[in-house]
């Protein structure tokens, strides 16, 4: 059983920010948008609860089969503050890999103090994805006179950019790569409340690229959002499960016009 949690786990970097996510299901939704050459697609029109915290990866399409570009992982706070996040990111396709992981605007804005990201050697790991990374980020390291400017924007912005390429590969089909969350323990994926007395956990995790592989047979580790377990309904302070995570990717599609001349 896990232990009861108090404030932020993030005040120990060994232990970083904290808890859990919640398991609910991953609908597969339909449909798709186009735009120009490596242009970013937002979910501007998806239905979400406005009590909710939304995370997302962006979607990506790519026409010319080349790759080099910077997606974002967006975040919709509607009212909530937030004092620091722990994040696990992954790619199961090696047609596409994540060469670096940079701050967002929150992070820039607001003048947070903490970032780091880093790739988790997934090597012989079943079932890992092959692309596995970690981002930290706190508003404050050590709380101290020097606050930060912000702990959360009143508009959709971004949290963190994923530098993504496919410069390694040569030839590109027509295919969909999807980037998603991925848990390995009950910290992962957690944001941490201004006040570091509430960490929200997932309500819900959405795919778009096709169904999400099968379950192991273990709790762990998941694409689906942490499970009951790690949360101990006795805590005084125990997790709220709130945030909505949208699992984003990249598109590959030739742009192959029609030459065909009328038949007079």
């Amino acid at each position: 059983m896990f232990s009861y949690i108090t404030g932020m786990r993030y005040m120990l970097l060994s232990s970083v920010i904290a808890v859990s996510l919640l398991l609910i299901c991953n609908p597969v939704l339909a449909g798709e948008k186009t735009g120009q050459d490596s242009s970013a697609v937002n979910f501007e029109k998806l239905p979400s609860d406005s009590l909710n915290v939304v995370v997302t990866i962006e979607r990506m399409l790519v026409t010319n089969q080349r790759l080099h570009d910077t997606l974002l992982v967006t975040l919709q706070a509607n009212g909530q503050s937030l004092a620091g996040f722990d994040f696990k990111i992954g790619i199961d396709n090696p047609l596409v890999d994540i060469i670096a992981i940079l701050p967002g605007e929150i992070y820039d804005s607001c003048r947070w103090e903490y970032f780091t990201a880093r790739q988790v050697n997934t090597s012989d790991k079943e079932p890992y994805p092959p692309i596995l990374w970690q981002v930290v980020a706190l508003a404050e390291l050590i709380p101290d006179e020097e606050q930060p400017l912000c702990h959360g924007l009143n508009r959709k912005a971004s949290l963190l950019k994923l530098v993504v390429s496919n410069e390694h590969v040569l030839n590109v089909p027509d295919t969909a790569v999807p980037i998603f969350f991925f848990w390995e323990d009950c910290g992962d994926n957690s944001i941490s409340s201004r006040s570091g007395n509430t960490l929200l956990l997932s309500k819900q995790v959405f795919d778009y690229f096709g169904a999400v592989p099968p379950q192991s047979r273990g709790i762990f580790p998941t694409r689906s959002g942490a499970p009951s377990q790690c949360i101990n309904p006795g805590s005084r302070n125990k997790p709220v499960r709130k945030i909505e995570f949208h699992n984003g990717g990249i598109e590959f599609r030739m742009n192959i016009e029609d030459t065909t001349s009328d038949k007079k």
